[in-house]
């Protein structure tokens, strides 16, 4: 790289965690560039706040970019990839961040075989970067140090080996567990509502299950806004635990408590939009009515 301390980032996906990524690096003195054409208010306004420059294009970003962070919804990451190598013409370093299965990741490296571009496959793990805290990246592929000068500023890398897919199956697995109980959560809330026990099966829950009714109030509530964007994800983890052999039922059925969820009224809901005053319980009570029409 010409620039070993600060390489130029172009920075694709400016949601709340491609914007935190990119506000991070911005402040250590890095070029941050995205393209913000077509893109919505609050997107526009995540950028402007993150102080990230504009490019007027994809072809524009490209050209001045040493890396180029892909952090987007898991369903648009295999088009985007694939108008990222159509308009590579000189060489960079590719990372795949996104929540995909380990055979996704191999397919995208795939669309830069004929390309001067280092792919790198990288799986996020943790909340966007903020109050002292930063999440995981682990990152797979044949040239990791590619990545040295960002490590430890909006993320810490983690290696996981040479091989493409590595970095995405850790977040497969880390996902399914972690968005997986999210979604069986709000799926017993709304049976127990559905046969009108929510009070008492609240109550049982926070007398033998503590832990648990903890993480459904921290949780349920705040998952519209986020489950459209989830379904795909879910679907990738499900696609990942096939390929392994292993059972797919569970996250084919948390894709659909995602999609349930973005249907509902709360569907619109951003996580800047949301309603924080808003209660699990009331959340399953109107999901539930929505979805019984």
């Amino acid at each position: 790289m010409t620039m070993a301390r600060r390489p130029a980032i172009g920075l694709i996906g400016c949601g709340e965690m491609g914007a935190a990524i990119g506000a991070h690096l911005v402040s250590a003195g890095f070029d941050v560039a995205t393209v913000l054409a077509g893109r919505g208010t609050e997107t526009r306004q995540r950028a402007a706040e993150a102080g990230l420059s504009e490019a007027v294009d994809l072809a524009t970003l490209l050209a001045r970019a040493e890396i180029v962070l892909s952090v987007i919804p898991p369903a648009a990451a295999v088009d985007e990839a694939r108008a990222v190598a159509a308009a590579a013409g000189h060489a960079f370093t590719y990372v795949e961040a996104n929540a995909i299965s380990p055979q996704r990741a191999q397919e995208i490296a795939g669309l830069f075989a004929a390309t001067p571009v280092t792919v790198l496959d990288g799986g996020i793990v943790g909340q966007p970067p903020g109050a002292g805290k930063r999440p995981r990246l682990y990152l797979s592929g044949e040239a990791p140090e590619r990545l040295d000068p960002l490590d430890g500023i909006a993320f810490d890398i983690v290696p996981t080996g040479a091989e493409i897919g590595r970095g995405s199956a850790f977040k497969m697995a880390y996902a399914a567990l972690t968005k997986g109980t999210n979604a069986l959560l709000t799926a017993g809330m709304l049976l127990a509502q559905h046969h009108d026990m929510l009070a008492a099966f609240t109550g049982e829950l926070a007398a033998s299950q503590p832990e648990l009714m903890r993480r459904a109030e921290a949780n349920v509530s705040r998952l519209p806004a986020d489950a459209g964007r989830w379904v795909a994800e879910m679907e990738e983890i499900a696609s990942s635990f096939a390929e392994a052999g292993l059972p797919a039922g569970f996250h084919e059925a948390a894709a659909e408590i995602m999609r349930l969820l973005d249907a509902s009224r709360f569907g619109t809901e951003t996580r800047r939009t949301r309603d924080m005053s808003r209660s699990m319980a009331d959340t399953i009570v109107a999901v539930d009515a929505d979805r019984r029409g």
